[in-house]
């Protein structure tokens, strides 16, 4: 529980003092969807892409453009001001209407309170049923959920393909496992490593299981895998 102890350390920190956010990347344009103000937040849905993004409250409305750009991707987060869970959604680092007048004020931008951290790539299609083997003496993502009660603090084995890796997040790096068992949301499993694997890549990968995290800012997981190291 040590990294899991100085994340939610770093998390109450947040809260007193500025992140040290990661660079922009982008910026992204797009035309707002649907918009909903909660929790001190703007959610934007975006036309172009069907991607949703955060941002800290601002005046938007539907078909206005809007240009975003940095922050980091949660998955499966819910938001307890909308009681609604967003499978994919991009706490951004600035968000805002674009100045058509270049000589005018770039627009208001808010800058949401998340850690650091940018994807790596882009999420890929999770594998088929049956298409990974089971690693020998490992476990199944599937059995990894339906035995996490007993496997909570003890070390476990899996392979499994990387679906997804966001970079620097709380000074680690997470990525999203998924080995073709499992129903969703119990079909992919996420561990945080100082080791950087590739995207779309099958790996065996070895850590340690913690069951109900909540590490704040929307960090919720059933089952986590802490100390990750991968072959």
């Amino acid at each position: 529980m040590k990294f899991i102890t100085i994340v939610v350390l770093t998390c109450l920190l947040a809260l007193l003092a500025p992140m040290n956010l990661v660079a922009e990347t982008g910026p992204v344009n797009g035309t707002v969807a649907e918009t909903i103000n909660a929790g001190g937040y703007t959610y934007i849905r975006i036309k172009e892409s069907d991607v949703w993004i955060a941002t800290t409250t601002m005046e938007v409305s539907e078909g206005d453009p809007i240009e975003y750009s940095g922050g980091a991707e949660m998955l499966d987060f819910h938001s307890k001001s909308l009681d609604r869970t967003f499978e994919s959604i991009w706490f951004v680092q600035k968000a805002g209407i674009p100045v058509q007048d270049t000589s005018q004020q770039t627009a208001a931008r808010g800058h949401a309170p998340i850690p650091e951290g940018t994807p790596r790539d882009a999420a890929i299609a999770a594998p088929a049923p049956g298409s990974i083997e089971k690693l020998d003496g490992g476990k199944a993502i599937e059995e990894i959920f339906a035995d996490r009660a007993a496997l909570n603090g003890q070390t476990v084995s899996l392979r499994a393909k990387v679906i997804k890796v966001s970079e620097n997040i709380m000074g680690m790096n997470w990525v999203t496992l998924q080995d073709g068992t499992g129903t969703a949301p119990n079909d992919k499993l996420m561990a945080i490593s100082s080791e950087m694997v590739t995207v779309g890549e099958v790996v065996t990968a070895k850590g340690m299981l913690q069951n109900d995290v909540d590490l704040g800012y929307g960090y919720k997981y059933t089952a986590l895998l802490e100390e990750a190291t991968f072959k």
